[in-house]
């Protein structure tokens, strides 16, 4: 259990004004930080850790662990030079070849490929500059070659974006780099390590859910499938409504499975919410089918007020249109923490204080804002220490009145 201090006499006023506190950077990243210096990092803690969010700083090197690019122990250096070399071979081979030389399949290949980085995160500078766009399609064409089984799908390349975008901070110390169009200070090296290990770390997350991309894409049908029974459950009116007026699930959802949502959430979203996959191992994919769910659950009370074509459209055109509107990191945590309790309480393992009925949207919504103002009218009091008797007795007070909201905060309190 990691727990951040609070006095166990904090106390909520239902008239504050709810507000995103301010995440205990320092003493989050001292956490991964003590975990990620180990000689053998402990994969379990590691991904306890992650399910809350990652610091930026430690963000790179965390999700390399999780996907099984870097090894837990400390021979990771070498073996990473080993991998960015192997890559380097692999592009030479495919991605460079003559025109000429190429088979016919190769050539629609690389055209399909070369299309869809063009219009890969529009809304993103980062991803208009020239040299990403050649670092994708290279990476994006020479894993398609050396998979011939699944080959390249329509898709696959919104998924390198997270990827490219995060290990690209890595040399930027964390900092936000969507904005850059301009990489000039960046050198061909740099750039060429970003690509191989986005590759290899794509070709880790591609092997956990291969069977979205063979022919005929049974897992995304399979998970479609899923969602349809879970909004029965949980929201079988909104499921009724949007069969009513003509809509049916294949028509937006199939790109949310397929895109893992990349394509409807902002990047800074997107990135928080594969902290969390990534830290479910390989249940991954289920948990994003219950993510989905409670996407769409979010918005039902819009989309009810919408007829056919508006509707399809607010669900079909992506980030930053309805009815997502203004769909922050704060939203992103509401709905991960709805999908866990649905997943918990759906799949028949129920927390162990029933404090959140699935049921009640207004109730899990309500504990998230009590949580984030216990924190921001505490949080100097937290880092500043306590006794072991204070620190037991506010881990029961947050146990016994929060959880398992907890589990969702960005502040690093993780209770399982």
């Amino acid at each position: 259990r990691t727990i951040i201090f609070l006095p166990p006499t904090a106390t909520v006023n239902k008239n504050t004004k709810m507000t995103r506190p301010e995440p205990s950077q320092s003493y989050k990243a001292s956490q991964f930080e003590k975990v990620l210096k180990s000689n053998i990092v402990n994969e379990r803690d590691l991904r306890k850790l992650s399910w809350n969010g990652i610091p930026d700083q430690h963000r790179a090197r965390t999700w390399k662990i999780l996907l099984g690019y870097l090894p837990t122990n400390s021979s990771r250096s070498g073996i990473l030079r080993r991998k960015r070399e192997e890559y380097r071979h692999f592009a030479s081979l495919y991605a460079q070849q003559h025109p000429s030389v190429r088979t016919d399949h190769e050539r629609q290949l690389i055209k399909q490929v070369r299309a869809d980085v063009q219009r890969t995160a529009p809304y993103i500078p980062l991803f208009r500059a020239n040299r990403v766009q050649v670092s994708l399609e290279r990476l994006l064409y020479t894993w398609s070659v050396r998979h011939p089984a699944s080959s390249y799908v329509q898709g696959i390349n919104d998924l390198a974006t997270p990827l490219f975008t995060v290990f690209l901070q890595d040399y930027f110390d964390g900092l936000d780099v969507i904005e850059l169009q301009y990489l000039d200070a960046i050198s061909d090296d740099i750039l060429l390590e970003v690509e191989a290990d986005c590759y290899w770390c794509l070709n880790s997350l591609l092997s956990k859910i291969q069977d979205h991309y063979t022919p005929g894409q049974p897992g995304i049908h399979r998970m479609l499938f899923q969602m349809e029974n879970i909004l029965r459950r949980v929201d079988p009116e909104l499921l009724t409504y949007l069969k009513g007026i003509g809509i049916e699930l294949i028509h937006f959802a199939f790109r949310w499975m397929n895109c893992l949502l990349v394509r409807e959430m902002s990047m800074k979203c997107t990135i928080r919410m594969w902290d969390t996959y990534l830290s479910e191992s390989d249940e991954f994919d289920s948990h994003h089918v219950y993510v989905c769910a409670a996407f769409l659950h979010r918005f039902g009370h819009k989309l009810r007020t919408m007829e056919f074509e508006d509707a399809l459209s607010a669900l079909t055109q992506g980030v930053g249109r309805l009815p997502y509107g203004e769909f922050d990191v704060m939203d992103l945590e509401v709905v991960l923490s709805q999908a866990h309790v649905w997943r918990l309480q759906l799949k028949g393992n129920r927390p162990k204080r029933d404090i959140c009925r699935w049921e009640q949207e207004e109730d899990i919504v309500l504990k998230i804002k009590k949580y984030q103002s216990v924190l921001s009218n505490q949080m100097s009091s937290s880092q500043s220490g306590g006794t072991m008797q204070q620190r037991d007795m506010c881990a029961e007070y947050l146990e016994e009145t929060l959880y398992p909201i907890s589990l969702m905060s960005d502040v690093g309190f993780l209770c399982v």
